[in-house]
């Protein structure tokens, strides 16, 4: 009982001592978890891209099907949230809990009754739904209401910067759909529309006719760009300062001469330039000029903004280099060589950077240019110091995904596969295609000319397997090099279960040629594609000993 007694008291006491403390939460931000999981996993490197269902069947090998399988799904999705929209009673069953209102099918604003508040018409611009929103503003116009200067403000700036229609498909929210967008095509200026009328209501202030300007010149026609010019110079006789909004749009649509003149008065105004302002006065720069010109152009333009506390960003290096790159024909290689010191000028500025912010959409474009100067000067340290820089994680700035992202890693790809090992070759291929280079004629004719010199089985393999993933197997120059691919093997060096790999390719190219010749022969020899019974019967007297 003694001993009971004392384990009891000494429990109570421990019990009694123990405290506990709860920590202050620490304070996160939304995507810290999501970001906290991307840094201790890998990239899969044998995976489709995320909007692909990650299925071998599935995964689409080429730039084109990549291109309708997305557009396919897109559709497909688009589709599902019209029926829902238009259909609400067939997705009343909700059993979720707890009941999230973000997944619920939603009516886009302009399929919602309005009545004409001023509320509504925020919550239109908010959105950037342009056509609803000047709807919205004609019915609190008729309805006699007066709006207050702030939300006519907002009207104005949205309506100007789009010129009255809805947002082009380049800005939509959802990935990958805005990379695939046609062209936008840039409709001149609606002239007498709700623009005009509501820069006749409002204040006219140095920020509104800067604002107008800025519009006028970006959707540019031949009164718009009058009217622009106008407006500029009344505002300097009245004695007001443009902003450097309305400086840049004027340089834009000018040439070299009227764009040195806007820096002058900007500099009289006391205006200061931005990062903007300097890439426009670089696109306007006169093309049909020597070499020496253009770098001298360069560098007086660089150093004078570099003065006045603006500096480059990637779009500039991107211009920059874009203006400066010789042409194809070029045969002064003391020119490119200064081009590639200017690249290596560029790369370790950004290597020294702590982070490389996004302030741009065109700042993807230096990454691609880059790459192309770097291989065309073949060299190998320039390429990897890109690849680097690129793929480090204070890089914000990606290329966007089927589209330059394809094109970079194409040719990063390309150089690469013409000088590394076949060892590294066939690594560096295999993590690459078809997840960020789709499969093309011209990329397999690279590696079968290397491989035909210099036989690898486990490459082989693959490039027939790619070559017959994207339908290669129709051209007869490509059938012919894959047949040559396969002499060169020498089966005797594999082994047993390689060796009975290598006859199941063969017999599937074989049937594969067989079917086309069939087809051919039936079709009249429409398609021209020489891969007719001979080839075949070439083919099996060629593998004979196999």
């Amino acid at each position: 009982m003694l001993r009971s007694a004392i384990i009891t008291s000494s429990r109570c006491a421990s019990i009694n001592a123990t405290k506990i403390s709860i920590p202050v939460a620490i304070k996160r931000s939304p995507t810290a978890i999501l970001e906290a999981i991307n840094s201790t996993i890998g990239e899969d490197k044998t995976a489709p891209h995320f909007s692909f269902i990650d299925d071998p069947i599935t995964i689409p090998t080429t730039q084109q099907n990549k291109r309708m399988y997305y557009q396919s799904k897109e559709m497909g999705r688009r589709a599902a949230q019209h029926l829902a929209a238009e259909w609400p009673t067939l997705f009343m069953y909700d059993i979720d809990e707890p009941k999230i209102e973000a997944f619920r099918p939603q009516h886009p604003l302009n399929a919602r009754p309005y009545e004409g508040t001023e509320q509504e018409l925020v919550e239109m611009i908010k959105e950037k739904e342009v056509k609803t929103a000047v709807d919205c503003y004609e019915k609190i116009r008729s309805n006699g209401t007066e709006l207050s200067p702030d939300v006519q403000k907002d009207l104005f700036n949205l309506v100007v910067f789009y010129n009255e229609d809805n947002i082009p498909d380049s800005e939509v929210s959802y990935h990958g759909w805005r990379n695939f967008s046609e062209e936008d095509i840039v409709n001149g200026w609606k002239s007498q529309g709700t623009a005009d009328l509501l820069f006749e209501t409002i204040d006219k202030t140095p920020e509104t006719y800067s604002t107008m300007i800025a519009g006028l010149c970006k959707h540019a026609s031949g009164p718009s760009l009058n009217k622009a010019r106008e407006m500029f110079a009344k505002m300097l006789e009245e004695k007001m300062v443009p902003f450097s909004q309305a400086f840049d749009g004027l340089i834009c649509v000018s040439d070299w001469k009227k764009a040195k003149e806007y820096l002058e008065i900007m500099n009289k105004c006391k205006v200061k330039p931005t990062v903007k302002t300097l890439d426009a006065v670089i696109k306007v720069l006169p093309k049909k000029l020597s070499f020496q010109c253009k770098l001298e152009h360069i560098q007086k333009i660089i150093l004078e903004f570099r003065t006045a506390g603006v500096d480059a960003s990637l779009a500039t290096y991107s211009l920059i280099l874009s203006y400066l790159r010789p042409g194809m024909g070029e045969k002064d290689e003391n020119n490119k060589k200064i081009v590639v010191s200017i690249l290596d000028q560029i790369l370790a500025n950004l290597e020294a950077m702590k982070a490389i912010p996004l302030q741009n959409s065109e700042d993807q474009g230096f990454f691609k240019i880059a790459m192309y100067v770097a291989c065309d000067a073949n060299s190998s340290d320039l390429v990897e110091r890109i690849e680097r820089i690129y793929s480090n994680p204070k890089n914000e700035v990606k290329l966007t995904a089927f589209t330059h992202e394809h094109s970079y890693y194409y040719k990063y790809l390309t150089y690469n596969l013409l000088r590394l090992p076949l060892d590294e070759a066939e690594v560096m291929y295999k993590n690459m295609v078809p997840r960020l280079v789709g499969v093309n004629r011209e990329l397999l004719l690279v590696i079968m000319n290397r491989l035909i010199a210099k036989p690898h089985w486990s490459f082989v393999k693959r490039i027939i397997e790619d070559s017959i993933a994207s339908r290669q197997m129709f051209h007869f120059a490509m059938s012919s090099n894959i047949r040559q691919l396969l002499m060169t093997v020498n089966i005797h060096d594999l082994n047993s279960e390689d060796q009975m790999i290598y006859r199941e390719t063969l017999a599937k190219c074989s049937a594969i040629w067989l079917e086309i010749s069939e087809f051919d022969q039936e079709k009249g020899k429409k398609f021209m594609t020489n891969i007719n019974a001979k080839f075949v019967e070439e083919t099996e007297k060629m593998f004979s000993r196999i």
